[in-house]
C-alpha cells in the first residue's frame, strides 16, 4: 500500500510532537503502514473505499480518512459502519492543520475549506498580483528554484510552489476556514508587507518583508502557535540564507562539520541558531562510511525537474517539449507558454544532464525533491 506524500509528513511530525498514539484522551492516530494496513483489512475498505485509508479512529466506531490521491489533502469523517464517500464530511483542510485543532472528530460550527465562485476569483485575482510582485526581485525566484529540504533541525522543510503563492500564506496572513484575514499593525501581529517563503516540519515560518528590498530580504523566523509573532532575524539577505541551507545540506550527516558551522551562528544568541546547534547535538554521530551511504541512497530520491522560464530560446525549447512528449509543434508551442512545465522525473542522481540541458539554452528551473 503506497501512503501519500502529505501523510509521510504529518506523520514525522507526530511522532515528534507525541509519546503515544493516544491523543485527546480518546484519539487513536495510526502511525505506520501496518497499522493502516489492519483497520483497512479488518474494515473492508478494499470493498467499500479502496480508493481511501484510515489515519485515526475514536472509541464511538468513528474513522478519518485520507485519500489515496496526493493532490487531495483533506482529512474526511465517516464510520466504520457507513463506509461512503456520500456520508463523508470534512474534518479539517489537512492532516497538519488537523493536529494543530488537536484532533476534532466533529465538523460544528466550522466551514468547510471550499471557496465560493467570488471567493476564489478573488482569491486567484490576488494570487496573480503576489506573483507579479515578486517576479521584480529575481532573489526571491532564485530561492524557490534551488531549495534545500533538511528535516529534523527546525530549518527549511516546506517550500512554495510559485504559481500557488498565496495559498503557501494561508495559516499565516489569513485563514481560508474561518474566511478572515490574520493581519494587523499591532506588536505581535503578522505584517501586511510580510511574506511566507518557506517553513519548517512545526509549520514555524521563514518570511521577508517587502519593505526590506532594498537589503535584499533579510530573513526572519517565527514560532508558530506562540500567540503573538516575535520576529527573529535569521540572515542579513536571502542570498546569504540559501547558501548557508546549502551549506548544512551539503553536511546533513556530519555531526562534527555542522556543529563546527553553526558555533559561529549559536554564540551570537539568536535563539533561532541556538534551537538547530541543540538540535544537532542530538543527533547521532555517523562514521564517514555511513554518511557517503546515507548520501548515496538519497541521491535515489525522487525529483522533478520545472521550467519556469523558457529564456530567449523558445523555438529550441518548444522542439525538446515536442520530442519529449511526442507533441505535434502546435502542442509543443502552447505547452511552452505555461507558467511551469514539468520537464523530467525521476531519481535526483540523474535530473542533473536535464537542468544543464535547459539552463545551456538559457531557460530557469526549479528542482522539486518528492
Amino acid at each position: 500500500m503506497k501512503l501519500p506524500n502529505h501523510w509521510q509528513n504529518f506523520i514525522k511530525i507526530f511522532q515528534k510532537k507525541f509519546n503515544s498514539e493516544i491523543v485527546s484522551d480518546s484519539i487513536r492516530v495510526f502511525q505506520d503502514e501496518e497499522a493502516i494496513k489492519e483497520r483497512f483489512t479488518t474494515h473492508q475498505f478494499e470493498t467499500y473505499l479502496p480508493y481511501y485509508i484510515p489515519v485515526a479512529d475514536d472509541s464511538g466506531g468513528q474513522v478519518a480518512v485520507i485519500s489515496k490521491n496526493d493532490e487531495d489533502k483533506k482529512v474526511y469523517l465517516t464510520s466504520y459502519g457507513t463506509l461512503e464517500e456520500k456520508y463523508f464530511k470534512i474534518l479539517d483542510r489537512d492532516l497538519l492543520h488537523w493536529m494543530q485543532r488537536k484532533f476534532p472528530f466533529d465538523n460544528e460550527d466550522k466551514q468547510e475549506n471550499e471557496l465560493t465562485a467570488e471567493q476564489q476569483v478573488a482569491f486567484e485575482s490576488e494570487n496573480k498580483r503576489l506573483i507579479e510582485q515578486i517576479g521584480q526581485f529575481p532573489s526571491l525566484l532564485n530561492f524557490w528554484n534551488q531549495t534545500y529540504s533538511i528535516e529534523n533541525l527546525c530549518l527549511p522543510e516546506n517550500f512554495p510552489v510559485v504559481d500557488q503563492l498565496l495559498a503557501f500564506q494561508d495559516g499565516y496572513a489569513f485563514n481560508t476556514i474561518a474566511s478572515k484575514s490574520l493581519i494587523g499593525e499591532k506588536e505581535g501581529d503578522f505584517k501586511e508587507s510580510w511574506l511566507v517563503i518557506a517553513s519548517n516540519y512545526f509549520a514555524d515560518p521563514f518570511f521577508i518583508d517587502f519593505n526590506d528590498s532594498e537589503e535584499n530580504f533579510p530573513v526572519y523566523f517565527a514560532f508558530h502557535g506562540a500567540g503573538k509573532w516575535k520576529p527573529i532575524k535569521v540572515a542579513d539577505n536571502i542570498d546569504t540564507f540559501q547558501n548557508v541551507l546549502r551549506t548544512i545540506f551539503e553536511l546533513r550527516y556530519d555531526k562534527n562539520g555542522l556543529l563546527s558551522l553553526l558555533t559561529e551562528f549559536s554564540i551570537s544568541g539568536n535563539e533561532f541558531w541556538d534551537e538547530v546547534y541543540q538540535n544537532v547535538l542530538e543527533m547521532p554521530e555517523m562514521a564517514e562510511e555511513e554518511q557517503n551511504e546515507m548520501i548515496s541512497d538519497s541521491d535515489w530520491q525522487e525529483a522533478e525537474v520545472y521550467i519556469t522560464d523558457i529564456g530567449p530560446n523558445k523555438m529550441k525549447i518548444v522542439s525538446l517539449l515536442k520530442a519529449k512528449y511526442r507533441l505535434s509543434g502546435a502542442e509543443a508551442l502552447q505547452m511552452s507558454k505555461e507558467a511551469r512545465i514539468l520537464y523530467h522525473k525521476g531519481p535526483k542522481k540523474w535530473i542533473h544532464s536535464s537542468v544543464k540541458e535547459l539552463e545551456n539554452l538559457g531557460a530557469q528551473v526549479a528542482i522539486v525533491i518528492l
